[in-house]
């Protein structure tokens, strides 16, 4: 007998407001539209039977098309898109379809996405969702699916990326393991997939990766060398591929010479190392114990020593931190060699340690907008922090450290011991996105009127002339830079926003 065919539309609903360490920016520098699609989208395509045709939409690229009325609809959330998916939820069941809500905000608030959904699908999504399309299909939807047990993850299915516009993304995500054996106050992930780490096989991820339409990749790994060895067969299996990649990374890996060696040599460009405080106190709080700030500089000396960059995370906001340790970042900052960081407001959402400690201690604004929720903006009640001085004196720390003048003593310090003058493998870039990059440097950086921002690029065309850096790494670092300080100073518009919000509620407590 003939199947039933239907219509499945998977989407991601439009993130209004970003954190400058996304790589929204610098897409956008090069003619895209996003940094990269979630891999939960194509992920789930490609679990759908021959029977469904299949719409992905990633609202950040593209509106749902009008004439596609799907009879499914997955919405995949966050805490910062969920108002907008909500919104979607209730347009597409006045429609007549069935809704499903998944990710991460949707799986920890199973009883509020109730009210917009016809189902919610908790955590891992592959084990339940063939079951939620034959429920769907016998008009039987649970009210919510859950993962019985974790997958195996030894083996995945090809993403279908075929069904995403790839040619508007920077990067595209591949997933190598799950899970983190550490256990962070303000973290979701080993409440999402587990403290065992579950690796693929190595073979698996390169024939997925072999697929990809795209040589730059983001591995969204937890920790993608929480075991050494595997990290290093992962990295020489890689070095055939020719593919830029970004990786996430616990301090440790800067105690592996070998592996590091390896990664660069495998195409690794950046390594995204959650540093998050400069205070014991403040790691110990939050159960990072470890980290060790006084090896900080030592940690970034031997990854850039390799030829990696070090993409520095921190958070402030912690109940041991103080408006004074905004000065003290400040200070760190100015001394080190770190071209790019990311500052990040401490922020929480439901299912977190952290979540159930200030809703315990009613500490949770939970009448603000999700919007907020991305790292940018308080969005809680602070110990030591009162949210408009916060506000005011975080940006005023980023524009400062994101100055050319700052920008320029820390890239050349890094850059001048040569560290970055080898290629250690070629880099995946289009002859176009080459002449598009040399003309929004040219553009940028000598047709501008900040002396400093000139002179840090004359800086890097002589240590070019000089053999201490490659051409294409100094274009990699002048955009990055470019597109970070970009999106800094487009950010000003929304501080009224942030402002008018705090007024509201503060409105209504009163």
């Amino acid at each position: 007998m003939q199947k039933k065919h239907y219509k499945l539309l998977i989407i991601k609903p439009k993130q209004y407001l970003r954190h400058f360490s996304t790589q929204i920016e610098i897409a956008r520098l090069m003619g895209k539209r996003t940094g990269g699609v979630p891999l939960a989208l194509p992920l789930l395509a490609a679990l759908v039977p021959d029977n469904y045709k299949i719409k992905i939409v990633d609202e950040d690229i593209s509106p749902a098309p009008k004439r596609f009325k799907p009879d499914l609809v997955g919405i995949s959330m966050i805490t910062s898109n969920s108002g907008r998916g909500y919104q979607l939820a209730r347009k597409y069941r006045k429609m007549g379809a069935k809704v499903v809500l998944g990710g991460p905000y949707p799986s920890f608030s199973i009883e509020e996405g109730k009210k917009y959904a016809d189902s919610i699908v908790v955590g891992e999504a592959e084990l339940s969702w063939k079951e939620l399309l034959k429920d769907f299909e016998n008009d039987n939807l649970k009210p919510a699916y859950y993962s019985k047990q974790p997958i195996d993850f030894s083996t995945s299915v090809v993403p279908r990326w075929d069904l995403v516009k790839t040619k508007q993304m920077f990067s595209i995500n591949v997933q190598a393991s799950r899970g983190c054996p550490f256990q962070c106050e303000f973290c979701l992930t080993t409440k999402l997939f587990g403290r065992k780490v579950r690796r693929r096989n190595i073979d698996d991820v390169v024939n997925e990766i072999k697929q990809l339409p795209k040589k730059n990749i983001l591995f969204v790994d937890e920790n993608f060398t929480i075991n050494k060895e595997y990290a290093l067969q992962i990295s020489k299996a890689l070095k055939p591929l020719n593919i830029t990649w970004t990786c996430q990374s616990s301090v440790d890996v800067a105690d592996d010479p070998e592996l590091l060696r390896a990664m660069a040599d495998a195409g690794c460009k950046y390594i995204i190392i959650g540093f998050e405080s400069l205070k014991s106190d403040s790691l110990a709080e939050t159960h990072k114990y470890q980290n060790n700030p006084g090896n900080y500089n030592n940690i970034i000396e031997k990854i850039h020593k390799a030829g990696i960059h070090v993409y520095a995370s921190f958070i402030i906001g912690f109940d041991h931190d103080t408006p004074e340790d905004l000065d003290l970042f400040r200070q760190f900052i100015e001394k080190s060699s770190l071209p790019v960081f990311s500052l990040c407001m401490l922020g929480t959402s439901r299912g977190m340690d952290l979540y159930d400690r200030l809703e315990k201690e009613n500490r949770l604004l939970k009448d603000i907008n999700k919007q907020f929720f991305v790292g940018a903006y308080p969005v809680i009640k602070y110990k030591n922090f009162e949210n408009k001085k916060f506000f005011d004196s975080f940006n005023e720390t980023v524009e400062h450290l994101y100055s050319f003048s700052q920008i320029r003593k820390r890239t050349i310090k890094m850059l001048e011991k040569g560290y970055f003058a080898n290629e250690k493998s070629k880099r995946a870039v289009t002859t176009i996105q080459k002449i598009r990059a040399t003309a929004i440097l040219f553009f940028s950086y000598m047709l501008t009127k900040n002396k400093d921002k000139r002179s840090f690029f004359l800086d890097m065309i002589s240590l070019v002339k000089s053999k201490k850096l490659i051409a294409g790494e100094a274009a990699s670092i002048l955009l990055m830079l470019e597109a970070i300080t970009r999106h800094i100073k487009k950010d000003r518009k929304y501080r009224k926003v942030y402002y008018d919000e705090l007024k509201r509620i503060e409105g209504k407590d009163k």
